[in-house]
């Protein structure tokens, strides 16, 4: 998890997961053609969200477009603000951290340049001749902020399996003081006020704290049911769930 910036617009000083917005460069040709995982049957499986009964949200599934480019943009947004990178070669095979040692000094000026618009993710792609892993992730949910806030996001969440000797570092930039820490871990500091994070975060949080390890999370998020969730603000924009959707989208 990372601490957002005291200058961010959106939710400053707490902690979130790695994430970002959906840029146009993660939905052109090139994009495409640099990704694994984002094939047509793929797409289908993954982005299968659904409106629960009597708690509507005003967005479905997006479009095979779209839904490709969210799957590049995580990808994407994971390096930038965590420098863990999901790759693999053009046959779909996962890359280690040790196959990416030839290009750790350009992987690591490159997130500066990405941050600065001075090159796209496809391009950085491109010139190591490697792919975005899109196959690696796992939808886990949506959640669409309620039309209450003057910021709204139509957010999706995925899971994936880093591979094990890639370190997590905080980008210093957008995000501050990177930590991996047990969801368990995480919501006794939060109770406690010394780990700050906000409602969508917690609901996220608890749901991965059911889970003994990343595999029998895996294997959920692939099959699990997925809800298209609006969060309910009764008053003071306080968040709140129906019961019986509570450990169910």
């Amino acid at each position: 998890m990372l601490r957002r910036s005291e200058a961010s617009h959106f939710v400053p000083d707490v902690y979130v997961f790695p994430g970002g917005t959906l840029d146009d460069a993660d939905m052109t040709e090139q994009a495409f053609a640099r990704a694994r995982g984002i094939e047509p049957g793929t797409l289908r499986e993954q982005f299968r969200a659904k409106h629960a009964p009597a708690f509507p949200a005003p967005f479905g599934s997006p479009g095979p477009k779209e839904a490709a480019g969210l799957l590049i943009a995580a990808v994407r947004e994971m390096f930038e603000e965590a420098g863990v990178l999901l790759a693999c070669d053009a046959n779909g095979r996962a890359l280690s951290d040790r196959d990416l040692e030839p290009h750790r000094e350009r992987l690591h000026t490159a997130r500066r340049a990405l941050h600065a618009g001075e090159v796209a993710f496809p391009q950085l792609l491109d010139e190591l001749d490697l792919y975005a892993n899109a196959g690696a992730l796992a939808l886990f949910s949506q959640w669409i902020t309620p039309p209450v806030f003057p910021r709204r996001y139509n957010a999706h969440f995925f899971v994936a399996a880093a591979s094990p000797d890639q370190a997590a570092v905080a980008d210093a930039f957008e995000t501050h003081d990177g930590i991996w820490i047990a969801p368990r871990t995480a919501l006794a500091k939060c109770e406690l006020g010394e780990f700050r994070m906000v409602y969508p975060t917690i609901k996220h949080v608890e749901r991965l704290a059911e889970f003994q390890n990343v595999q029998a999370l895996m294997e959920f998020a692939r099959t699990k049911t997925i809800y298209s969730i609006m969060p309910d603000t009764p008053a003071e924009r306080e968040f709140s769930l129906p019961s019986d959707l509570e450990f169910a989208w």
